[in-house]
Formats: structure tokens, C-alpha cells, sequence
């Protein structure tokens, strides 16, 4: 099982200790830092990934540590998350004795010391992944693997050059992520966790009411069915308007895999889909564009630390990086971008020569590293480099 830690603290120094105390004390432990700024952005977080334990700092810039603790206990799926507080402005000791669920407050500066008695008492000692059959019916499941030892993309490929019909399913904490899969080609991601799925949505409801609404909501949380798709089936949506909503909050949704840590996947073959997916136009992208077109909606803040792309480092090209980015359909910016790539000047450099943000170009860099199309030397790791195929199964068809 992989374990994961959430660092709630506007010093990333916190969640950088943290993982290197993590990895002396448990060398090789399937244990991931996830890392929050701000209390609104550690729900954000919770929304998809549920630690073993939290770190929390008394002196947050937007929530008071005590709102943090307060929401956390009002939630049955978060009330049981150990949380220890790092006392900053003295009030930190007062709240021990309100809020069953602070186990420890220690104090700031954070102290190796402290952190890796914290860690060995509240964090269980980490286990290799186990990959198996989530269904009862086994003979359902095409293939099954772990994205601690295999890329995200790997599996869609394999769904895609198989030409699978089903879902594939990443397990992440409350409710699976589903990409709906119809001979190969992807139709549509989704959850049955509404309130991810709705995140950051741009949409107006305006022909809905609030109880057509909700019904769309519970049929999402039964069905999987997009509240988007449940109302366009009832005709309170237009099909020129659902079509490209369900596309855009399906990437969205997943592209949030890559801020959760590690997970569990699995492939459900079905001889046809559900009937809400069943007539819905599937994309025309191979596994490499279709994660690419995902992985525009993800923001840099989203991530754990260790996959931040730093302003220091230097892109190169992969082996097959140039086959690779050939087949990418780039916008004008990634295109020049790309074409500026010579493995020789840093990224501060390259953006600057380029025309492009450093914070565009440190995007861009991660998506073509999480790609395999570049490397980046001198920056923070990525997943998926240098993993052994072996930890995924595949099933006979």
C-alpha cells in the first residue's frame, strides 16, 4: 500500500523536510508528500487523496488552523486523519485539548528530530504495492497495474492498441476516476464524486432548477453518469453545449491523478458501455494527445513538491522524445517551445529566448517530461522513468 502525508504550510521547506526524512527513515517506502499553501488548497487535495497523516502549521494565510481541524472532523472520510500541529504563534497548545484529532503539536523551527519521531509513531511502515483484481467476477478485468511502477499513459496505450471496450478505472481515495473506453478510443472521464467533478467549473446552469440539479448530482453519485450529460439527456442542455463540457471536466478530472500520488488501476472489460456513454462521440486522440490535452488543465500548485519543475534545470530530449513530439498536435506556443529545446542552456534561459512565461515554460516542461518526450536535468523527478513493466498485468482476452 502506498501512504501518503499532507503538508498544510505556506513554507515548502516543511514538505521538503519531510520527504527526506521520509526517505532516510524508510529507504525505498511507498510513502508520497503531498503539499498545500494555503487550507482551502489542502481540501482541494482531500477531495481526491486521502492521507495517513497530516502536518498542519497554526499560522496558515487564508483558514485559522482550528477552521482547518474543525472541517476535517465535520467529515466522516477525514475525522479519522491523525493530524499534528506545528505550533508557530503560541496558540497552537490550546487547541490540543479541543480537537480530537490533533494527536501532537510540536514546535517550529521543524526539527529533524521531531519530524522523524512524529513519522515513525503516526506513519506505519510502508509496504510494497500489491496489484489485484478489484472486481468479484476477475474474468472482467483486461489488465491491472499500479502508477507507482507504470506511467498513466502506459495504460491508456495498452486500452488504446488493444482496442478494449470497458473502463478504466483509477482507484484513488473516496470514488474511482473512470475513463469510459469504446474500441480503443476514449470517450469520456468521470467520477462519481460530483463536487471533484464540478471543480473549478466555468458552467452556468441557467435552463436547470436547483432540484433537477441535485437529481443530476444523485444520478452521478449512483451512475457515474455527468451531471452535465444526465441534464443534456433531458433536454434542459443543448448537445452543442454538453459535448464539449463533459470533454473538458473529463480532462480535467483526470488530470488530477497526477497531484494525488500513487494509485491503483484496472481495466473492467464490458461487451457495450452504459447507455449514457454508449452514444457519446468519442475522441479521435491516441493515449499521448489525449493525456496532453489533460495534463494543459493541471496547475503547477496542484502538485507534490518532487514533481514541481524547477526554474534551474535543463530540458533535453529523450531517446524517442523527437519521434514522440512529432505526433503531438501542439499549440504555437509548445511548438516554439519545443523547437527552442537544445539540452545545452537552463530553462530560465530557454523561456527567455523563446518568448514564453517561466511559469508557462515550467508547465510545459512538465508535460513533456511526464510525456517521455524530454528530461530535465537538474530539476525535480518525475514518475515513470525507468519503471518495470512487470508490475502490470495483463489478462488474457
Amino acid at each position: 500500500m502506498f501512504q501518503k502525508v499532507l503538508v498544510i504550510d505556506d513554507s515548502p521547506a516543511s514538505a521538503d523536510l519531510a520527504e527526506k526524512v521520509l526517505a532516510q527513515q524508510y529507504p525505498g517506502a511507498a510513502v508520497d508528500v503531498l503539499y498545500a499553501q494555503r487550507g482551502m488548497d489542502a481540501f482541494e487535495r482531500l477531495q481526491v487523496a486521502q492521507p495517513e497523516l497530516i502536518l498542519l502549521s497554526d499560522a496558515l494565510p487564508d483558514l485559522k488552523a482550528e477552521a482547518v481541524c474543525a472541517r476535517l472532523l465535520s467529515d466522516p472520510v477525514t475525522a479519522s486523519i491523525p493530524v499534528c500541529l506545528v505550533n508557530s504563534s503560541g496558540e497552537a497548545d490550546s487547541m490540543e485539548d479541543r480537537f480530537p484529532n490533533i494527536r501532537k503539536v510540536i514546535a517550529r523551527p521543524l526539527g529533524r528530530d521531531a519530524l522523524e519521531d512524529l513519522l515513525a509513531r503516526l506513519v506505519a511502515t510502508p509496504t510494497a504495492a500489491t496489484v489485484g483484481s478489484q472486481f468479484q467476477d476477475p474474468a472482467r478485468s483486461a489488465f491491472s497495474g499500479h502508477t507507482g511502477f507504470f506511467q498513466i499513459q502506459a495504460a491508456l496505450q495498452m486500452a488504446h492498441g488493444d482496442r478494449l471496450t470497458g473502463v478504466l478505472r483509477f482507484f484513488v481515495s473516496r470514488t474511482p476516476i473512470e475513463l469510459y473506453v469504446s474500441k480503443g478510443r476514449f470517450v469520456f472521464a468521470s467520477t462519481r464524486n460530483f463536487a471533484l467533478y464540478c471543480r473549478d467549473s466555468p458552467a452556468v446552469l441557467e435552463e436547470a432548477s436547483l432540484g433537477q440539479v441535485m437529481e443530476a448530482q444523485l444520478g452521478q453519485a449512483v451512475s457515474g453518469c455527468p451531471l452535465f450529460l444526465y441534464l443534456g439527456l433531458k433536454g434542459l442542455l443543448p448537445e452543442k453545449v454538453v459535448v464539449p463540457l463533459i470533454r473538458e471536466h473529463g480532462q480535467r478530472v483526470f488530470a488530477s491523478l497526477w497531484s494525488v500520488g500513487r494509485v491503483a488501476f484496472e481495466f473492467e472489460r464490458l461487451e457495450v458501455l452504459p447507455e449514457f456513454a454508449a452514444k457519446f462521440p468519442a475522441s479521435g486522440d491516441d493515449a499521448d494527445n489525449w493525456v496532453l490535452v489533460c495534463l494543459r488543465h493541471l496547475r503547477m500548485d496542484q502538485l507534490p513538491l518532487s514533481l514541481r519543475i524547477g526554474p534551474n534545470g535543463s530540458p533535453v530530449y529523450t531517446r524517442r522524445g523527437t519521434d514522440i513530439v512529432q505526433r503531438l498536435r501542439l499549440t504555437e506556443r509548445e511548438l516554439r517551445f519545443a523547437g527552442g529545446v537544445n539540452g545545452a542552456e537552463s530553462l530560465l534561459s530557454l523561456a527567455k529566448r523563446t518568448g514564453i512565461d517561466l511559469a508557462e515554460a515550467q508547465a510545459m516542461v512538465f508535460r513533456f517530461t511526464a510525456l517521455g518526450v524530454m528530461d530535465y536535468w537538474g530539476g525535480m523527478g518525475l514518475p515513470g522513468a525507468a519503471l518495470p513493466s512487470t508490475v502490470m498485468r495483463r489478462r488474457s482476452l
